[in-house]
């Protein structure tokens, strides 16, 4: 060999030399595989490859780089790393590996292919990053957030039912009050048109016996004519039929308070056994006014008495009632069943409205999520209905609805809550 080609030789193993060491003093695993050979196996590691791997070069050598998954195969980022290697291109992927003890670690691996002069793919290197603390950051973050939101999720469960405690609280006063102005003038109204009554048959029994006195000593014609400008046969049936239309009235009236205390149920609040067909009967007296021009079909009476807590169950009713309603702003068809299971009731209430969208229906029990306009609903009915038969009662609340084609929701509650 002569003294200029040595010179030239000597000067090319010491750059690769720099170039081998350049790559050991990496801080990542630098792997170099053989693309034409089948398998790909590696034909060079660096020492950080074996640092952060825990194999020696004796052990990698010569091997596809896939033993480092152990038997996790089923990764989705490998499909993309296959998919890259098959196409030839450039490709970043992180994998959970495994060190040679057996521990696993994250490697965020890149990989670039390396053609010769005529452009034929020889040899792929990869360049492997162990970003374990990252990742472990990442899930602990994930992690928390997940349950920063589960705890949001929480709070405004919590809220709802502050806000929905406050409105049955009001509600109750309200009853309360309206309960004690009403009766008291309608009991003492009530025992006045009574006693008016029984005043009124003896005026009349008077009258008929001195008008009998007085045709045997008097003159008939005189009384007949009094008789018959005062027209007091009419006067009579006609007083009789007002007296009996008040007191029909009252009644109405005395039955409206006692359903809206039945609504209500301000002393039930304790788990107690009810009547469900007694609870919707009177539900739908309290939110008749939205019902004016909705046909409504029952079919409850063959339900028997379950335990459950009152007031809260109502608050259930009058929101599905009252939400059916408004979705039948033209008039339509509303229809409450009941099944009576062995251990359940199923109670369905369907409605011929406008439906909802399959979006809607996924968010319909969420707090404070409305379709209504602003100022129109707070977005809480539902979301506390919700909770108040699932936690509660601990049954089921479900809805089913097509855009178009009405709503039912189906309720399921245990017959005995108190088992």
């Amino acid at each position: 060999m002569s003294q200029s080609a040595a010179v030239a030789l000597a000067s090319v193993q010491a750059q690769l030399r720099l170039h081998d060491r350049a790559l050991g003093a990496s801080s990542c695993g630098i792997t170099i595989a053989d693309a034409r050979l089948p398998d790909m196996p590696l034909i060079y590691i660096n020492d950080s490859f074996c640092r952060i791997t825990g194999y020696d070069h004796a052990e990698v050598v010569g091997r596809n780089c896939r033993f480092l998954q152990g038997a996790d195969r089923a990764q989705p980022a490998l499909r993309d790393l296959r998919a890259a290697l098959q196409a030839g291109r450039d490709s970043t992927v992180t994998l959970r590996n495994y060190r040679r003890d057996g521990t696993p670690f994250w490697n965020e691996l890149f990989t670039s292919p390396i053609f010769d002069d005529s452009g034929t793919l020889t040899h792929f290197i990869g360049v492997q990053t162990d970003v374990t603390a990252r990742v472990e950051a990442q899930n602990a973050l994930e992690h928390e957030r997940g349950e920063l939101e589960r705890a949001i999720t929480q709070l405004r469960h919590t809220q709802a039912m502050l806000i929905h405690a406050e409105k049955m609280n009001a509600l109750g006063q309200m009853v309360a009050g309206i309960a004690h102005e009403i009766n008291n003038p309608l009991s003492f109204i009530t025992s006045n048109l009574h006693s008016l009554s029984r005043t009124i048959d003896d005026v009349f029994a008077t009258y008929d016996q001195l008008e009998t006195l007085a045709r045997a000593d008097l003159p008939t014609e005189p009384i007949d004519a009094l008789r018959r400008a005062a027209d007091l046969d009419f006067v009579r049936d006609d007083t009789i039929d007002l007296l009996s239309a008040s007191l029909e009235g009252l009644a109405r009236v005395k039955s409206i308070v006692q359903n809206l205390r039945t609504f209500s149920r301000l002393d039930e609040t304790e788990l107690k056994l009810v009547s469900l067909a007694e609870n919707i009967s009177s539900t739908l007296l309290i939110a008749q006014g939205e019902l004016r021009q909705i046909r409504v079909t029952l079919d409850v009476d063959q339900l028997p008495p379950i335990n459950c807590y009152p007031a809260e169950l109502n608050q259930v009713l009058l929101n599905l009632i009252v939400n059916a309603a408004q979705a039948m702003p033209a008039g339509g068809e509303l229809a409450i069943r009941g099944e009576n299971h062995d251990a359940e009731i199923v109670l369905t209430i369907t409605d011929t409205g406008y439906g909802m969208t399959p979006d809607v229906q996924a968010r319909i029990f969420e707090p404070f999520f409305t379709t209504k306009p602003v100022g129109q609903g707070t977005g809480l009915g539902l979301a506390i209905a919700y909770k108040i038969i699932t936690d509660l009662h601990r049954g089921t609340l479900h809805v089913a609805s097509q855009p178009g084609s009405g709503t039912t929701f189906t309720m399921q509650l245990p017959k005995d809550l108190a088992s």
